[in-house]
């Protein structure tokens, strides 16, 4: 109605008529809900590329400034929930702990050098990593360090029952 012609005439625009805004289409369900949340609140994967582009900024640059800063702090003031981590609590015990672990090795080999390809500088990394594993399971356990190396898999979830007959190839 605002603006139509009228009878041949050009009507006057109504300045106090409701304006329509377009939004942004609504996330697709086949996203993770997470992501539907965020692209529902204005910071899901299409106003990130969008903020990179429009930002005029080096774009590996926008894109730090939008991950690291722009969602961190939407996320503190609570207008966006927390990314969900994508490693289970034992998991993360378990890496935390490999970490300390690995850390502590390489605190008491200061000769190891991470630009050398030798022989004794490779058998000194797998030492490193056995050593991080080992504290890792004295630390938390062997019993939940199973369940993270096997995947967190419960017992419920393993098969009801193997196969014992043999495939002649």
């Amino acid at each position: 109605m605002n603006g139509e012609k009228h009878n041949g005439q050009q009507q006057p625009e109504d300045p106090w008529a409701s304006v329509t805004v377009t939004a942004d289409p609504p996330a697709p369900y086949d996203q993770p809900a997470h992501q539907r949340q965020l692209t529902a609140a204005g910071y899901g994967q299409e106003q990130r590329t969008r903020y990179i582009e429009e930002s005029g900024q080096d774009p590996e640059y926008a894109a730090c400034v939008w991950d690291e800063q722009i969602v961190a702090a939407a996320e503190a003031a609570g207008i966006i929930p927390e990314s969900p981590g994508a490693l289970s609590p034992a998991e993360e015990a378990m890496h935390a702990a490999r970490d300390a672990a690995i850390s502590e090795f390489w605190t008491q080999h200061p000769e190891y050098d991470v630009f050398s390809n030798s022989s004794e500088n490779q058998a000194l990394f797998r030492q490193a990593m056995e050593h991080g594993d080992q504290k890792a399971r004295e630390a938390l356990g062997d019993e939940v360090a199973e369940l993270v190396v096997r995947g967190s898999q419960t017992p419920a979830e393993e098969p009801a029952h193997e196969v014992d007959e043999e495939i002649d190839l």
